[in-house]
């Protein structure tokens, strides 16, 4: 709501302001209105923008705001502040009380709220209003807390509706009337009759800094998740009052292996059958009694405890969407890794659509001093909905007396638009102080004095501020639920939704006129390139413009297109097999060498990237040929056994592919062979003999649509075909052929005698000497010599062995006789 107007004309009622704040004075002090760093000396150099400062070295006390209270001081209450103050010298303090001081003019200007805090001197510039009971004395080392009150009826504030807004308090240790060291804080006054009000939001970061660390580190993400980093974000993810920007890997829990219990496959109830298959070596792959069984993979049960608190918390509040594992997509789309952006894609939408989730945009963000329009265009063309940019980089004038609501719109040159949420930077870095190590009271009342004095700013326009705190910041859920208490408690505020900031984009549904009285939100409206600024604190805690633009460490691109490798070799082994779980872990190893965390440390990245790389090719490895010596082919066809070994978790499907180096052999078609988990199986392919020789048989395995998985096997394979092959075949007809015809000619031609064979002993001396069966000439030869002697022209007859005659004894030749012719 606008701020209510002065019943007076505008030049009286500046004139009015002036003598109130002058009698305000005067009734205060006594003292002319002076800067904060005029009065009280130059502050002190803050240690980091929006930080409550550290005390001085050599101060003699320390102090530490306890409380401050109430949240919004009006008439009739009464402000009550409690310090603990702890002696830092070597002596002891007498006499120690808490004093309280206050500036009773309105804060209308933010950077007057940042060099009032800075400062840690101790403040004497005005009397004391209120003073502690006194602590005697207090030793080296020792702490009290002291307390003091106040009626706000007495801090002399101005009860007008239109005056009220941020006042400047002061807390002064001072020992025996000596001031030591002061706390300036804030209290907002809001009297009676005051209306004004503004719209506030907050987007929280939901996210875990390494998504890999339930792998890598599983004790340490324990430990975050139960009372660490992990265990404060989920805390406040729970409130109401906040909205996400989540990473979708915090709802995506990954899977673990968990080790196979022994004794489960040796139970005594065990039947037959089951023994049987244990010690299968088809089963088990090795024929060993200790052979390896297959591990089985169950979700991080921590991790899904948490992805189920965070399904369950989402209720009707916003959620926007990170890329996966908070991945740099502009390193990504630069680096042309394209599988890579698609994974990252792909598993966020996955994620999504899971749980049932639907967020109202994919945001991006980006750091002040990397702001430009470059930036924001490299942010659209990695498919970013919306950006997330301080408003710093957005406003033109950073001094202006309206502050804007935390939207507007980017318009590139070539028509494409992006929206913009912009976050407050100094509410935004404000938040993310509220840890363990800080003085979170003193960082609650800055934010609610910066809400404060934005909301009094003069305007007739409604605005809606956004608070996001980075992602890097480990935030106390105990401190920042009391902030966001105090902020939920704060008149001059109201809850919004970030959604209603996206909402007013499509249609253009705000104004750019702070006095604007439609009713319309005052936005910052459309943004071009060139009015796109860097920005960042400067020394006092100011944001500020940067004259240039500090350049942002892309990913190392030989890193990403490395990882981009190893997500395809992944994605190829798990079309292979049946169950993919054992690939989570490397999967969630590459996808985490995409975040942002990796900016500036391309070593690191280039580790990771080897490590994916090797862990990938380990997996692959686990798939094989096993070869043979060498193979001899004796028939026309033959199914050629080949050995595949899977050593993996899960079953697999693979195809045999073998091709010959010669066309001395057809290959024929193989089909899919299915491996158990750490088994391995005899494939058979088909060969068939085409002509004889030697051939090398390459075989390499693929999965079912034909993606290499291993590389190639060689073995040799000898080729003899037997007789019954085609060439031989042929043969035989042929000198069947020929013997038939030689047969029918010899009938035709009458040729039906034959030669007498001759017959005769073998000659033994040359069978001895030669082996060869030759017949004795020498026998023959006797016989026709004997024959000479006798006057007869033939050989006399070999003797008959059956004859027992005596040689005298003449033959009887009346026998040869009538045997003759």
């Amino acid at each position: 709501m606008p701020s209510s107007r002065p019943s007076v004309h505008p030049v009286l009622g500046a004139l009015l302001t002036a003598l109130l704040m002058t009698a305000s004075v005067l009734v205060g002090a006594g003292l002319p209105i002076l800067p904060a760093a005029q009065a009280t000396g130059a502050p002190h150099a803050v240690d980091a923008p929006a930080l409550p400062p550290k005390p001085a070295t050599d101060a003699a006390v320390s102090m530490d705001l306890v409380s401050l209270t109430p949240t919004s001081l009006e008439e009739g209450s009464t402000l009550t502040a409690r310090v603990e103050v702890t002696n830092t010298s070597s002596e002891p303090l007498p006499a120690l009380s808490l004093e309280l001081r206050t500036l009773t003019s309105r804060v209308t200007d933010r950077s007057a709220l940042a060099s009032w805090q800075a400062d840690t001197t101790a403040d004497t510039s005005t009397p004391s209003l209120a003073t502690s009971p006194e602590v005697d004395e207090l030793a080296p080392g020792e702490s009290t807390t002291l307390t003091v009150t106040l009626a706000a009826d007495e801090l002399g504030y101005s009860d007008a509706p239109y005056y009220w807004g941020t006042r400047r308090i002061s807390l002064t240790a001072v020992a025996d009337e000596d001031p030591l060291a002061s706390i300036r804080s804030f209290m907002v006054w809001r009297p009676a009759g005051a209306e004004t009000t503004i719209t506030q939001s907050v987007l929280l970061p939901v996210a875990e800094e390494d998504a890999f660390a339930s792998v890598t580190d599983p004790e340490a993400h324990q430990q975050s998740l139960e009372s660490g980093r992990l265990a404060g974000t989920r805390e406040l993810a729970q409130r109401d009052d906040v909205d996400w920007w989540l990473d979708p890997a915090l709802l995506d829990p990954p899977q673990l292996p968990v080790d196979p219990d022994p004794s489960d496959d040796t139970g005594d109830d065990a039947d037959d059958d089951s023994a049987e298959d244990a010690t299968d070596p088809e089963q088990t792959g090795d024929p060993d009694s200790d052979s390896p069984i297959a591990r089985t993979f169950e979700v991080d049960a921590a991790s899904a405890d948490l992805a189920a608190s965070l399904r369950d918390g989402v209720g009707d509040r916003t959620v926007l969407a990170m890329p996966y594992a908070q991945s740099d997509l502009v390193s990504v789309e630069q680096a042309d890794a394209q599988a890579l952006h698609r994974a990252v894609d792909a598993r966020g939408a996955a994620v999504w659509e899971e749980t049932g989730i639907a967020p109202e945009a994919s945001a991006m963000g980006i750091e002040g001093t990397m702001a430009d329009g470059d930036s924001l265009q490299a942010l659209l063309d990695a498919g970013a909905d919306a950006a997330v940019v301080p408003s710093s980089s957005l406003r033109p004038d950073l001094n202006a007396a309206v502050t804007p609501s935390s939207v507007g719109v980017y318009e590139s040159d070539d028509g494409s638009e992006l929206p913009l949420l912009a976050p407050d930077p100094v509410l935004s870095d404000e938040f993310a102080h509220l840890t363990g190590g800080s003085d979170t009271e003193q960082t609650q009342q800055r934010l609610l004095a910066e809400t404060a004095t934005i909301a009094s700013e003069y305007t007739t326009a409604p605005r809606h501020l956004l608070i996001s705190p980075s992602s890097a910041a480990e935030l106390d859920p105990v401190a920042a639920g009391a902030a966001l208490d105090a902020l939920d408690e704060a008149p001059w505020i109201e809850q919004g939704s970030t959604s209603a900031l996206l909402d007013s984009v499509p249609e253009r549904s705000w104004t750019t006129d702070a006095q604007d009285d439609s009713g319309a939100p005052y936005a910052l409206g459309a943004v071009g390139p060139g009015e796109v600024l860097p920005s960042g604190p400067g020394s006092d805690g100011l944001w500020e413009h940067r004259s240039t633009v500090t350049e942002r460490e892309a990913l190392d691109p030989v890193s990403l297109r490395s990882l981009d490798s190893t997500w395809q070799q992944l994605g190829v082994l798990a079309t292979a097999m049946e169950d993919d779980a054992s690939l989570d872990a490397t999967r969630l190893q590459v996808l985490s060498g995409t975040s942002l965390r990796w900016s500036g440390d391309p070593e690191g990245l280039s580790a990771l990237a080897d490590d994916s790389r090797d862990a990938a090719q380990g997996l692959e490895d686990r798939i094989e040929v096993i070869p043979a010596s060498g193979y001899n082919l004796i028939s026309d066809s033959v199914g050629v056994p080949v050995t595949i070994s899977n050593d993996l978790d899960s079953p697999i499907t693979v195809r045999p592919e073998v091709t010959s180096d010669r066309p001395l052999v057809q290959i024929g078609d193989v089909e899919d062979v299915t491996v158990p988990a750490h088994g391995q199986v005899d494939a058979a392919v088909p060969v068939e003999a085409v002509a004889n020789g030697t051939v090398t048989l390459t075989t390499v395995l693929t999965t079912q649509d034909g993606q290499q998985l291993t590389e190639p096997v060689d073995v040799p394979l000898t080729v003899n075909p037997a007789w019954e092959n085609w060439t031989t075949l042929v043969i035989v007809i042929a000198m069947g052929l020929l013997v038939v015809v030689g047969v029918a000619r010899a009938r035709r031609t009458g040729a039906s005698t034959r030669a007498p064979a001759v017959h005769g002993p073998e000659d033994p001396e040359e069978l001895s000497r030669s082996g060869i069966s030759t017949v004795d000439t020498s026998t023959a030869a006797k016989a026709w010599s004997a024959r000479a002697g006798t006057g007869s022209g033939t050989p006399a007859p070999d003797p008959d062995p059956d004859d027992d005659r005596p040689a005298d004894d003449p033959p009887d030749t009346d026998h040869r006789e009538e045997q003759a012719p």
